[in-house]
Formats: structure tokens, C-alpha cells, sequence
């Protein structure tokens, strides 16, 4: 009989399918490791960066029946395989499962603890069925570490921490995509900084606003960085700052775009590939964060609005500013960090591995995909919850509008008439 912990056989033979495809993705460099844990992250943080996933298959470990036998770990890579086709359950349902009857890739590691303070590993399998998955580089967390439904995967944690990813506590804030700060001939352009990569986020931003426009629901905010046109909330120290570059041309001087981050002027205005519409809130600022001197937070409060997905420019200077202030409020962030640029990509990154700093001390990062999959599937639940009340009466159910607070329904939940709006559909909230 076999003991606790015992490899049971359960890893498909490794023998290779005839015909199947080979790719050399690369094997972590052999090396010595203290702890299984160590080992374990080197090895998955090397497959992310080359496209592909590792997993923990099955494990042995010693045992008072079996004292003398070696703790052992066998790590199986978990994209490429096929499924077979087992109890009428659909290809899509088993891979988001993720079930057992999967047959893996048969790249192959199995780690060995020679000591209690001493690991090592062996490449058994060196290839795999599938090419690299170029995404797999931007996961900082273990593949079986799956996000909950109304969660985005992002990284230190998955967003939001409570996973109430609903459009009644969500919000989108795209901070100061304005003309001074993407056109050439603008703010930017007179301190002597190229605004092309602030320009090149505007497919990303688009993709992701147009995604949460589909639902009403949601709620989307624009801010502007600039002042009064007598410039009385500008600061001499503000005003020295701003034009200390080549061209002696700072905050309220003119430009081709008219006079720089000057409410009213062209260059202060949104870009037109990103326009808000009639409905949407638009917060003029006049510094670098979107709290400070504006009513963002009031508005905010009185919506319920309790996660802050941030978009924007730059990165390091007005999108994390305005993070930190939102952190020190009490609001849940997330940096997405394909769609936020910086004058220069090492400020962008920097900033970016500041907020995952402390287990993500301003909040998390993650990217558009990940954002408008995990929308789609909050939404595509909530609608066919809605649709499926409504046929027991009279009129479609809808969400009761906000006011501001979060109210305890009257209505109990088993009654007609009870709309829950959080993700997963069981608070007995309504805003």
C-alpha cells in the first residue's frame, strides 16, 4: 500500500504522441536551493519569463512508515495539453476547471530534497507540445493561483481584494490624457520630453473604455491637470519648476497649443480618440493628483464606488500620485500598466514595481486583457441573473440607481423583486 504522500502513478506516460510537435522553451539553470518554496518559485518565475507555466502534479515526502525516503516534487508544465473528451463536458469547461483528465505537456522536473537545507532538480522532459505563450512573462504568481470570479489576475494580489469586481463599486479613472501631454507642440513637448509613448496607450485605453462603455452600470471618470487662467492656483515654486528646461517655457506660457495646462486651452483638453461623453464626469486638478482641491472624492463616496481601475499619464508622475492618495483613503487600486506610460520606460517601470512593493503597498497591477476578461465575466453573470429573475414577473428587474450609500433591502432574498449586484450574487446590498 502506499503511504501519505506517494507518487500514485497518476502523470501521463511520457512516451512521445506520434506526430506531436516539439519546442525547446528553454530549462532553468541547475543550481542548489535551501527550501522546497525557493526552488519551487525559481523554477516557475524562469518558465513565466519563457512562456510557459509550471505546476505542482504530486508530491512524497518521508513518513513514519517510510522515514528514509527522499521528499520529492514533480513539476509538470500546465498550457498546451489537450483534454480528453470524458463525461459530455465541453472542451472550454475542462480547461477552466482545469480538471485532472488534462494531458499535460509532458515537460517534465522532478525536484529532489537531498537534506532538510538542501533541493536540487532534474529536467526529465526537456520539451514541449506547444509554442510560448507571450503573456505568460507578465504573471508574478503561481499558474494554479487563480483569481476568484469578480477578480482581475494582477499582481501581488488578485483585484480587487474582495472580489466585487461589480459595475456599483468599480470605477475608471483615465488620468490627464490631454492634448498638452500626447500631441507634439504641447506641455510636455516644451520640457523637452517626446510625447509619442504617451500617445501610443491610446488603442489600449480605447479598448478597455470601450469594453465598459457596453455596460451603463459602470462608472468613468476623466481628470485634466491645469489651472486658472490667471494662473492664482499656480505657485511661484510651480511656476519656476515648470520652465526650468531648455526652452524656458513652463505652465501658462504659450505653445502651439495654446497657453500650456491653462484651462480652456486646446492643449488642455481631452484627446479627441478618448473623448468623454455628455454623461461622464470629467475632474479638472490643479496638481498632480486628482484628490487634492478637486470633489473626486465626495463624488466617488457618494456613488459606493470602493475600486479605482487607473489609466493614464505618466505613470510615475499624476496616474501614482493619484494612486497613493486613493490607497490612503481607503480605495482599492489597480495600476494597469499597459495602459499607463512615463516619459521614459525606466520611470514606467520603476514605478510600476513600487506599487507591487510590501505585497502591493498602493494596490495592484495587471493589464487590459486581464481587465476586460474579468468585466466580461462579472457582467455576462449579472445580466443572466437579471434575465433570469425577470421571467418570474411582470416587468424586468434592474438595479436600483445609486444614491450614494449602501442600503439593507427590505425585499428578502428568496422574494421576487430582490436584485443583489455583487459579483458573485449573494449580498443582500443595493446602492
Amino acid at each position: 500500500m502506499a503511504g501519505n504522500g506517494d507518487y500514485l502513478g497518476d502523470i501521463p506516460d511520457l512516451q512521445e504522441i506520434a506526430g506531436e510537435p516539439k519546442f525547446d522553451l528553454g530549462v532553468p539553470p541547475q543550481q542548489s536551493f535551501p527550501d522546497r518554496e525557493s526552488l519551487k518559485e525559481a523554477i516557475q518565475t524562469f518558465a513565466r519569463d519563457h512562456g510557459y507555466g509550471m505546476a505542482i502534479k504530486t508530491s512524497s515526502r518521508p513518513d513514519e512508515k517510510k522515514s528514509g525516503r527522499a521528499a520529492k516534487i514533480w513539476l509538470r508544465c500546465d498550457r498546451g495539453g489537450t483534454y480528453r473528451p470524458r463525461n459530455g463536458l465541453t472542451e472550454e469547461t475542462r480547461k477552466r476547471k482545469r480538471t485532472s483528465r488534462l494531458t499535460d505537456c509532458q515537460f517534465l522536473i522532478i525536484a529532489t530534497g537531498q537534506t532538510e537545507n538542501l533541493w536540487s532538480f532534474e529536467v526529465i522532459h526537456p520539451f514541449h507540445n506547444h509554442s510560448p505563450y507571450p503573456d505568460m512573462q507578465h504573471r508574478s504568481t503561481p499558474m494554479k493561483d487563480r483569481a476568484k470570479k469578480g477578480q482581475v489576475e494582477a499582481s501581488p494580489y488578485h483585484w480587487p481584494h474582495e472580489p466585487n469586481l461589480g459595475p456599483f463599486t468599480t470605477a475608471l479613472v483615465i488620468i490627464d490624457m490631454q492634448r498638452d501631454f500626447c500631441d507634439a507642440g504641447g506641455y510636455l513637448s516644451a520640457q523637452g520630453i517626446d510625447p509619442s509613448p504617451c500617445r501610443a496607450i491610446i488603442p489600449k485605453i480605447n479598448q478597455l473604455l470601450d469594453t465598459i462603455r457596453q455596460y451603463p452600470d459602470y462608472h468613468i471618470y476623466f481628470t485634466r491637470e491645469g489651472h486658472r487662467s490667471s494662473l492664482s492656483t499656480l505657485s511661484e515654486r510651480e511656476k519656476y519648476r515648470s520652465s526650468n528646461n531648455s526652452l524656458r517655457l513652463g505652465i501658462g506660457d504659450h505653445t502651439p497649443l495654446g497657453r500650456a495646462l491653462v484651462r480652456g486651452e486646446p492643449g488642455h483638453d481631452v484627446v479627441p480618440e478618448l473623448y468623454p461623453l455628455e454623461h461622464e464626469e470629467v475632474i479638472d486638478k490643479p496638481g498632480r493628483g486628482a484628490f487634492a482641491h478637486t470633489e473626486l472624492e465626495l463624488i466617488l463616496r457618494n456613488e459606493g464606488i470602493r475600486n479605482l481601475i487607473l489609466v493614464g499619464v505618466t505613470t510615475d508622475v499624476c496616474v501614482s500620485t493619484t494612486m497613493r492618495e486613493a490607497n490612503d483613503r481607503g480605495f482599492d487600486c489597480l495600476l494597469v500598466e499597459d495602459a499607463c506610460s512615463a516619459a521614459t520606460p525606466s520611470a514606467h517601470s520603476a514605478t510600476v514595481e513600487s506599487v507591487k512593493a510590501e505585497g502591493g503597498i498602493f494596490g495592484a497591477v495587471s493589464r487590459v486583457n486581464e481587465v476586460i476578461q474579468a468585466i466580461e465575466e462579472v457582467m455576462a453573470k449579472y445580466e443572466k441573473r437579471l434575465e433570469r429573475q425577470s421571467m418570474g414577473n411582470e416587468s424586468p428587474i434592474t438595479p436600483t440607481p445609486p444614491i450614494g450609500h449602501l442600503d439593507v433591502l427590505s425585499t428578502p432574498v428568496d422574494q421576487p423583486g430582490y436584485v443583489p449586484i455583487d459579483p458573485d450574487m449573494t449580498s443582500h446590498y443595493s446602492h
